[in-house]
Order: structure tokens, then C-alpha cells, then sequence
């Protein structure tokens, strides 16, 4: 799960510290009323093509959930689920399977 290589690692370390300075952003930020949008975009922008498929699958899945247990509107609280979801898919695709793909691909063209 963690990269092989130094460079991947502090690839990794970066990916990471952006992540979690994008949800410092949104807890310094709460007040505002366009915090929400601003950090949705830039999490599907970092953990981007899944991003953009898991954010709003897990949008509207805790949107509905929240609603059937009737908890109230917390504009920092309720991106929680959204980030960590983000955070996990995001990883998996930038530090699991496209190095596996590009060792997969690599084999395949030297003929291994």
C-alpha cells in the first residue's frame, strides 16, 4: 500500500498533505458560504477521474442517510464522509492500481 520507490513516496507524502490542507481549508473556512462547493472541487480535482464518480455517489449517500436519521446541517461535518471517501479512492487509484497497470503494461511491451 505504500509506494516502492522514493519518489513515490513523496509523491504520496504531497498527495496526502494536500488532502488534509484541503480539509483544514474547509474547517477554517466553515463560515463561508461557498466552502463547501470550493472544496468538493478541489478534492474531485486531486483524486480526479474517480473523484468526480465518487463524490457524488457518497454526496447523495450520506445526504440521504443524515436525512433518515435527522441530523442537522453542519457545513464541515457533513463533508466529512465525502473527503474520507475521496481520500481512500483517490489513494487507491494514484498509489495501487496505476502503478500496478504501468508494471502490468511495462511487462507486456518488453515481452516478460
Amino acid at each position: 500500500m505504500i509506494p516502492k520507490t522514493k519518489i513515490g513516496q513523496f509523491i504520496a507524502v504531497l498527495w496526502l498533505t494536500a488532502c488534509i490542507g484541503i480539509l483544514f481549508f474547509a474547517y477554517i473556512q466553515q463560515s463561508i458560504h461557498d466552502m463547501p462547493v470550493a472544496f468538493i472541487y478541489l478534492m474531485m480535482f486531486i483524486s480526479a477521474p474517480v473523484g468526480l464518480i465518487v463524490a457524488p455517489i457518497t454526496g447523495i449517500a450520506t445526504s440521504y442517510l443524515f436525512e433518515i436519521f435527522s441530523f442537522e446541517y453542519h457545513p464541515f461535518l457533513d463533508l466529512l464522509p465525502i473527503w474520507f471517501a475521496m481520500l481512500i479512492m483517490g489513494y487507491i487509484q494514484w498509489f495501487i492500481v496505476l502503478p500496478r497497470f504501468f508494471s502490468w503494461a511495462k511487462s507486456k511491451w518488453q515481452g516478460s
